[in-house]
């Protein structure tokens, strides 16, 4: 007795220290970028760091309506300028924003190595003279006040030239100087956070203090309103989605399990003696993987739930089988073997999932594997001791077995079943896979719509059309961009695209600015060639000293790289356009309005560059999605026969496997089709939870194929079988009502194939296994 009280007094402890560290120690993920892999490819990876954190990313959409467009222009312009003096963001784009002074001054320095219109004459007395005179026109003009001062050091205009190049793609059409949408019912506003995108508590910080600021700029009530949209606005919406739902699952399928267990059993002790492997296995699962992984995501969390309709499956099983003549470390021993059986093949199956490559599959698995395991732990060795003397279940009637076996016992209904499932995939509509990596996302199609009529309006890339260039140095992917410009320009003209965002337009490789740096004329022949164009023209003598000691300097000065604009908004753009990837270099060039998609890759290609390439991203992304669909189906089946192989050790009968997983298989078949014909595709995660499917499965046939001593014992196993698979389709149908699309799959796949894998089960129980042993 002794021995008991110390085994409980252990478990005890176990849970208060491991509530301890849950509390104190596990950090809850909810960004859907935790859950992504490296993937498996250059490109891929490229993909995913965009998604991570590049400049797509980091991008905010706003808008302002509500009010006629004096009202929306003003509102737009004070809140820019809050938003600058927030210190959130690298860049505010309104339409009526000028250069930083810090960025402006880094290009006037940098002029003459950054301008696109340096030609050999480009300092001859003719060109001098005709540029002499545009500034005249240029001062008389009302632009005046801003050139005036730039005129003694630039009059050759290469400052006016370097932002004229920058700024000349097309960009939302303008009221009042600020950005407003083509009916003016919009004024539109662009933010680039310093925070990741994904980082979803500083990005939900961000936009309450945006809703904040714009509150108390337009007064309240006000019929002026803000939207946002973003990968930012997403990211918090995803967190928030699954934060509320992993908690109403959770309640509600608790909730449901404990209801059921009591109306089944009439006994709270029941109940209460059924929780200690369930919270025991998930309170494991949650350590192992923070300690695995680092923290524990949302989604897995949510999964954890669904411990709930495996897990309480052994205690069931332990209950279920007592009488007045047994006790419970009676029982337990006696199907011992027979649910070791089912939890080994079960731990395999999960297990698989370690090998995926995917984040997301490998904390499930982690997790479902070490609950599992713990859980069945506890059931043999811990829950019989605080099970109390002469407990008794609710009794189950001896004719029980022979009422149900005459529901199940018609053998025709499985390769019936199989059949029209085989020919409602046949007919169906609906695609057998999903590949679309925009699937996992459980934000709205409202907000993806507004999301996309703000970036049409804005004229802002999606990024999903890329035009990639790699190289061994910067400098090869700065050359190779420069070869480039001009192919792209023919795109643009030829309407195959409506623009792009080259770094080469901003920054020119070494050996341009080396180039750029020979065309400039010695001191003399330039005071010489000054002189000349001067002639005839009002302006004072020695106006342009500065000019000359800028071209002097210049013709001697280090060539610009990245670093120079460190710190600025400029070394933000340069930084979002081309960076170092695992001893790489890589440049993106974000396309915008591509209308052929097929063609513009084969033109791409037809440039016969090796280091360029054309990605389409959302095309990829289904690349990626079905490479580890691929990769996990074939997990699946070798886990499979791993599955076969321990059960055929197991029961020491190739035989006796076959009534095993011969229901299995055509559970699996017919979960496909309802699946399909309800109108969904076959996602990864609707793949990984086969093994789940398969998991349950093997433990109703185990038992449908134990040997029992008499009737009263079958009744009561089968009894037990029918709570096991209620309380798992309960809690599975929970978990498919959920609108985060990865727990809905493995809700809705996991709830079909429990009715089937117990249907099916029964039916191909053998018979002759009923009797005594």
């Amino acid at each position: 007795m002794s021995r008991k009280y110390g085994v409980a007094i252990l478990w005890a402890l176990s849970m208060a220290c491991g509530l301890w560290l849950v509390s104190t120690r596990v950090a809850v993920h909810s960004e859907l970028g935790d859950l992504l892999p490296e993937g498996t490819t250059a490109t891929q990876r490229l993909l995913l760091n965009q998604v991570r954190s590049g400049i797509a990313a980091r991008l905010m959409l706003l808008a302002i309506e509500g009010g006629n467009p004096e009202e929306l222009a003003q509102a737009s312009k004070e809140l820019s300028e809050r938003l600058r003096a927030s210190g959130y963001f690298d860049l505010i784009g309104n339409g009526a924003q000028a250069l930083a002074s810090q960025d402006r001054e880094l290009l006037f320095r940098s002029r003459y190595l950054l301008s696109r219109q340096i030609r050999p004459d480009s300092f001859s007395s003719e060109s001098l003279r005709r540029a002499l005179e545009q500034r005249l026109d240029d001062l008389r003009s009302p632009l005046a006040p801003m050139i005036k001062e730039t005129v003694p050091g630039d009059p050759t205009g290469e400052l006016l030239a370097i932002l004229a190049t920058w700024s000349g793609q097309e960009g939302p059409a303008k009221y009042r100087g600020v950005w407003m949408s083509s009916d003016r019912s919009k004024a539109l506003l662009l933010a680039e956070t310093k925070a990741a995108g994904f980082d979803a508590d500083a990005q939900a910080g961000i936009q309450e203090d945006i809703r904040n600021m714009f509150a108390s700029l337009v007064g309240q009530p006000s019929p002026l309103r803000l939207l946002m949209s973003g990968p930012g606005v997403f990211a918090v919406e995803i967190k928030q989605t699954i934060e509320a739902e992993v908690w109403w699952l959770s309640t509600a399928a608790a909730t449901l399990v404990l209801l059921f267990l009591y109306a089944s059993y009439r006994s709270a002790t029941l109940v209460l003696l059924s929780l200690i492997p369930l919270s025991t296995g998930i309170l494991a699962g949650m350590l192992v993987v923070q300690g695995w992984f680092g923290f524990i995501h949302g989604i897995t969390l949510g999964f954890g739930i669904t411990l709930l309709g495996v897990v309480d499956d052994y205690p069931i099983h332990l209950f279920s089988p007592l009488t007045a003549r047994g006790s419970a470390s009676a029982v337990m021993q006696a199907i011992w073997p027979t649910m070791r059986l089912g939890v080994l093949t079960t731990a395999i199956g999960f297990a698989s999932l370690l090998f995926a490559g995917f984040p997301g599959l490998a904390q499930l698995g982690l997790f479902a594997v070490v609950g599992l395991l713990t859980a069945a732990a506890v059931t043999r060795w811990i829950l019989p001791i605080f099970v109390p003397n002469g407990f008794l279940p609710r009794d189950v009637r001896p004719g029980f077995s022979s009422t149900l076996q005459r529901f199940t016992g018609v053998k025709a209904v499985i390769p019936v079943a199989v059949v029209l499932a085989s020919v409602a995939l046949l007919w169906s509509h609906t695609p057998l896979w999903e590949t679309d990596l925009a699937s996992l996302s459980p934000v709205s199609e409202a907000k993806k719509r507004l999301d996309q009529r703000l970036r049409k309006e804005l004229s802002v890339s999606d990024f999903r059309d890329l035009v990639v260039i790699e190289g061994q140095t910067e400098e090869d992917v700065l050359q190779s961009g420069e070869a480039v410009i001009s192919k792209l320009e023919q795109l643009r003209e030829g309407d195959a695209i409506g623009g792009y965002d080259l770094i080469s337009t901003y920054l020119p490789s070494r050996r341009i600015q080396q180039e750029r740096q020979r065309m400039l004329p010695e001191r003399d022949v330039l005071r010489h060639n000054l002189e000349i164009a001067l002639k005839g023209l009002p302006f004072t003598p020695g106006l342009f000293a500065p000019f000359l000691d800028a071209v002097e300097l210049a013709r001697t000065q280090p060539p610009v790289d990245r670093k120079i604009f460190e710190g600025t908004a400029l070394g933000v753009k340069t930084a979002s356009l081309m960076f170092e990837q695992q001893g790489r270099w890589m440049a993106v060039v974000p396309l915008r309005g591509v209308t052929d998609r097929l063609h513009l890759g084969g033109i791409v290609t037809g440039w016969n560059v090796p280091s360029v390439a054309y990605v389409d991203l959302k095309e990829e992304s289904n690349r990626l999605m079905t490479t580890y669909r691929d990769r996990t189906l074939v997990i699946v089946m070798w886990g499979w026969l791993a599955i076969t192989l321990i059960l055929a050790i197991g029961l020491k009968s190739i035989k006796v496997v076959w009534p095993i997983l011969l229901p299995i298989m055509s559970a699996l078949v017919v979960v496909v089709a309802v699946v399909n014909v309800a109108g969904e595709s076959l996602s990864l995660f609707h793949v990984a939870t086969f093994l789940l499917v398969i998991g349950l499965g093997l433990d109703y046939a185990l038992f449908f194929n134990r040997p029992e001593g008499n009737e009263e014992e079958r009744a009561r196993t089968l009894y037990g079988l029918l709570v096991c698979s209620t309380t798992t389709i309960l809690v599975f149908g929970v978990l498919a009502c959920s609108t985060i699309p990865v727990l809905h799959a493995i809700g809705m796949t996991a709830a079909i194939g429990s009715f089937c894998c117990l249907l099916f089960a029964g039916i191909m129980a053998k018979k002759e296994l009923h009797a005594a042993v």
